[in-house]
């Protein structure tokens, strides 16, 4: 494994490196961030293109592979590309919406070698969930694929996105129903504006609202992506990379401009260009979630592809 190594001698290496390997989905949530990327009509990354990223991002040092989307389910060679990333020796993960994690899948989920399996859960009772979802049944479905998780002994984990509104209440809800369910993992996850929230700030927690959720946090069960007002965001921190279903290279599943496109740079050379260049710094909130900040982010992105493309 590269990534020891790589940190050792000061280079940067991305920890985890999500792959959008589809945006089909058979769910419309109001706070999907990946219909930002979505484009019609573009071709999606075949399998041999997906296992390639999976080479090249080994090679770079990466620890994790996350598979998300849309909904990475939908693609028949979902199970072969889990089975290649634990092949090659990485942490695998898959983000879904559980509407296809019947017992058949979850098993063929474990021979692969999946890792982790994160499953989206919005809120503790079927009415509301299924209503942010935008289809009926969902969450009788995402609770069922959490129990053949569980029969079959693959970490799973439960992904809630914090409201805007009586967000604290809501938390300590869904927190004794996930710890009713016996899970020992839930990933709190604070609105972005992106996607199809991407002008929507009036959804973005203030800092007290933040604060207020990190104190749910404890080390053996809940936790936020980023942590306190003193930490960097995992793009500024360079632990994070982001692949969209037609190849395009962003810092993360939440921004919308590329800094170029796997089908026709080389994933090494541009990172460490591009990680050169990387000279400001974000904490506490993310930089999306202010339209100042955002600004600076996105124009700094935008310009460094265009800088990398004319030097090809």
């Amino acid at each position: 494994m590269a990534f020891p190594f790589y940190r050792l001698v000061g280079r940067p290496a991305p920890i985890f490196v999500h792959i959008a390997t589809t945006y089909r989905c058979q769910c419309r949530c109001v706070h999907c961030s990946a219909a930002g990327h979505e484009r019609a009509g573009e071709r999606e990354l075949e399998t041999e293109e997906i296992k390639s990223i999976i080479d090249q991002a080994h090679d770079l040092g990466a620890l994790f592979i996350i598979f998300t989307g849309g909904e990475p389910l939908l693609r028949e060679d979902a199970i072969e590309l889990v089975r290649y990333a634990h092949d090659a020796g990485m942490i695998t993960r898959l983000n879904t919406n559980g509407l296809l994690l019947d017992r058949q899948k979850v098993a063929e989920l474990k021979k692969a070698g999946l890792t982790i399996c994160l499953v989206s859960l919005d809120r503790p009772d079927a009415e509301a969930h299924d209503r942010l979802r935008g289809i009926p049944g969902t969450y009788e479905k995402a609770l069922a694929g959490i129990h053949y998780l569980r029969e079959f002994r693959i970490l799973s984990e439960i992904l809630t996105y914090v409201a805007k509104e009586n967000f604290q209440f809501q938390l300590k809800e869904m927190e004794a129903f996930i710890r009713k369910l016996g899970l020992s993992l839930w990933f709190i996850f604070f609105p972005i504006a992106s996607g199809r929230w991407y002008n929507a700030f009036d959804q973005v927690l203030s800092s007290e609202e933040r604060e207020a959720v990190r104190r749910i946090q404890d080390l053996t069960f809940a936790y936020t992506e980023i942590r306190t007002r003193k930490t960097l965001c995992c793009h500024i921190q360079k632990f994070a990379l982001y692949f969209t279903a037609y190849g395009e290279i962003k810092p993360c599943p939440f921004a919308h401009p590329s800094i170029g496109n796997i089908r026709k740079h080389s994933l090494k050379d541009l990172w460490h260009r591009y990680c050169s260049e990387l000279k400001f710094e974000f904490r506490d909130d993310c930089p999306l979630n202010n339209p100042r900040d955002r600004t600076v982010f996105e124009s700094f992105v935008e310009s460094f592809a265009k800088k990398y493309s004319a030097s090809l």
